[in-house]
């Protein structure tokens, strides 16, 4: 009974480390059930929905046929290296192979930093866990760093423990430009090489631009176009590409040819950002903010976008917080914003519209960007081409910085081993 217990568990997602806590909560549950007479179906299903983590998985993932091989590869090496040209599907792959390893049992993160999976994947504390590091070394073109941080990404292949697992998925123009290697092939970490992520089949392709039409409401006509067009040729293979078409379809000139529409496929994420841009400032403002905010896989709430973009000169989470604490007594309260955040009307109205033509994505409370490319895109617009606009991005960014979220502060800083500072709240003990 407690095997077939745990397996339903791990179904749940919840890692093997907490199994005998969640079955501690349950067994609590039926106790009080039994001595209440009262129900309960319904409150194990909410326990277990609080104790489970959200899946990993790509929402709407079609199976291409390698993922059985790709997961063997990561349990008999340890490590998966996930490389290709940007938007053939690297991060929606190693996603799907991340949960499967998650309903195995597996405790498992995403993020983009080197050190954050180092500390996760070494620490002795805990069981089976895997990280997935995404675009680790910057998604478009290198990041500060990078070479320290595939210097770093090279030692922690070396010493992952047998009971941990690593994905990596890095575009392959960046890999390149930051091993200045010719090709993937001479990119090996160690005995690891790398796997390439390439194009669609035509089914598969098809497959995907079916699905991505429904969500986005492209019209029969030019649905019909695209079906023949990935049919035909070998110009849509990629899941980026096709799903960037249906978002933007409504952008099509009137009997769009047949290259302007591969054109409008393959446009640089940029351009549809800085069309959004200038529907006002309202839409320029939410685009840096969510730009600073988050990263492919982690969002920002409401509170923390409003703060960005309006927070004035409040900067809560770089005042030192000194307090006492002790054993018997009460902890030191938390920083505070003095005036909650909140969204202009303007900007409320930003922001549906962008959930609404999904650039942006609820997860959650949460909002991030719909697409890696249109994230990349949006950071485009941290560049400031003008003096204002500068100022502008500065002020964001120091709240980014100075937000009380660690993970938007996370996602507004440098790489943990590029920051010179230390913790932001410091107690003294």
């Amino acid at each position: 009974m407690e095997v077939r217990l745990q397996a339903a568990l791990r179904a749940q997602r919840i890692d093997s480390q907490s199994l005998r806590g969640a079955i501690a909560h349950l067994t609590d549950i039926v106790s009080h059930a039994k001595r209440t007479q009262s129900d309960i179906i319904a409150p194990i299903m909410e326990r277990i929905r609080r104790l489970a983590p959200d899946t990993v998985a790509a929402p709407g993932y079609l199976l291409r046929g390698s993922e059985g091989n790709l997961i063997d590869v990561l349990n008999s090496q340890l490590v998966l290296l996930l490389s290709g040209q940007p938007r053939t599907g690297k991060t929606w792959i190693a996603r799907e192979i991340a949960s499967a390893l998650q309903m195995a049992g597996f405790e498992v993160r995403v993020g983009q930093h080197v050190d954050e999976a180092e500390r996760f994947l070494t620490e002795a504390a805990g069981g089976e866990r895997l990280y997935l590091l995404d675009d680790p070394l910057g998604s478009r073109e290198p990041l500060p760093g990078a070479s320290a941080s595939l210097a770093t990404l090279r030692g922690l292949i070396r010493r992952i423990p047998r009971n941990r697992r690593l994905i990596v998925a890095q575009s392959e123009p960046v890999l390149l430009q930051a091993t200045h290697q010719p090709s993937i092939e001479n990119c090996s970490l160690g005995t690891h090489g790398w796997v390439v992520v390439g194009g669609l089949t035509h089914d598969l392709a098809l497959a995907v631009w079916s699905r991505a039409s429904e969500v986005h409401s492209v019209p029969n006509d030019l649905w019909r176009r695209l079906e023949a067009l990935i049919m035909d040729g070998e110009e849509l293979r990629d899941v980026g590409a096709i799903t960037y078409l249906a978002q933007t379809h409504a952008q099509l000139p009137p009997n769009a040819s047949d290259a302007e529409i591969i054109r409008q496929a393959r446009s640089d994420a940029f351009d549809f950002v800085v069309q959004l841009a200038e529907k006002g400032p309202a839409y320029e403002s939410l685009l840096r903010a969510v730009a600073l905010a988050t990263t492919n896989s982690t969002g920002a709430s409401d509170t923390e976008l409003s703060f960005i973009i309006n927070g004035g000169d409040e900067e809560p989470g770089l005042v030192p917080e000194l307090g006492v604490w002790s054993f018997s007594g009460d902890t030191p309260p938390l920083p505070q914003y003095g005036v909650e955040p909140s969204f202009t009307e303007d900007q409320m109205a930003a922001l549906n519209a962008l959930q609404r033509r999904r650039v942006v994505d609820e997860v959650g409370d949460l909002t991030l960007f719909s697409h890696p490319y249109l994230r990349a895109g949006a950071q485009a617009l941290l560049r400031g081409d003008t003096r204002h606009m500068r100022e502008q991005v500065k002020a964001q960014t120091t709240r980014g910085i100075a937000c009380l979220s660690d993970r938007v502060e996370l996602a507004s800083s440098p790489p943990p081993s590029l920051s010179r500072h230390g913790p932001r709240h410091t107690h003294a003990f």
